[in-house]
């Protein structure tokens, strides 16, 4: 048997990927300790307004997802990682974290919508038979994310003697996070997912 695109085990590994890509590389950055910083007041900053969204709308997302559909509130809510990724290299330049923290702001609302897409398409593609394994396999894949992150800042920054991260980490997040915004359009609509 052959692996179908509109299989559900197809489908949750593309969110796995997306996960990889979008949070995997937020907790890649956050785990640098305060965003990277040497001030690490505006990371902590941001992810309390982070946080405060993300309440609010972990609630709505379900929501959300049920309006605007899987696909495009995985699209629109991974660019919010990417945003969060960018206002580091704002900060780098600017030394004024109200940018960070805005941003942070927004991921919260993304992050919300996001995790419900992702926690819809965990619970209602599997069959009740698979969900154990498919649930596994998407962990790992996202997991694997934050690990490839971490290494990111150490390969970019090796040679630095700086104590923030160069552009080129926060770039290569960014880019990252928006190639991972992407790969949800490449979600099959849930009526077509076997």
């Amino acid at each position: 048997m052959g692996l179908s695109y509109y299989s559900a085990l197809t489908q949750v590994i593309i969110v796995g990927f997306v996960c990889f890509l979008c949070p995997g590389m937020f907790n890649a950055v956050n785990g640098l300790g305060g965003g990277g910083q040497l001030d690490p007041t505006a990371g902590n900053n941001a992810n309390t307004a982070l946080y405060s969204t993300f309440v609010v709308f972990g609630v709505l997302g379900g929501a959300i997802v049920n309006l605007c559909g899987v696909r495009w509130t995985i699209f629109g809510s991974g660019f919010t990682y990417a945003l969060y990724s960018a206002s580091y290299i704002y900060l780098n330049h600017k030394a004024d974290g109200s940018f960070t923290i805005a941003a942070g702001a927004l991921l919260g609302v993304g992050a919300g919508i996001l995790w419900a897409a992702q926690g819809m398409i965990m619970v209602s593609y599997p069959r009740e038979e698979e969900k154990g394994k498919y649930i596994a396999i998407f962990w790992t894949i996202f997991n694997l994310g934050g690990m490839l992150g971490g290494i990111l800042p150490f390969a970019i920054n090796y040679h630095s003697t700086s104590g923030s991260n160069s552009d080129g980490v926060y770039i290569a997040f960014v880019v990252l996070e928006c190639l991972g915004s992407v790969m949800g359009l490449a979600l099959a609509p849930p009526s077509k997912v076997t």
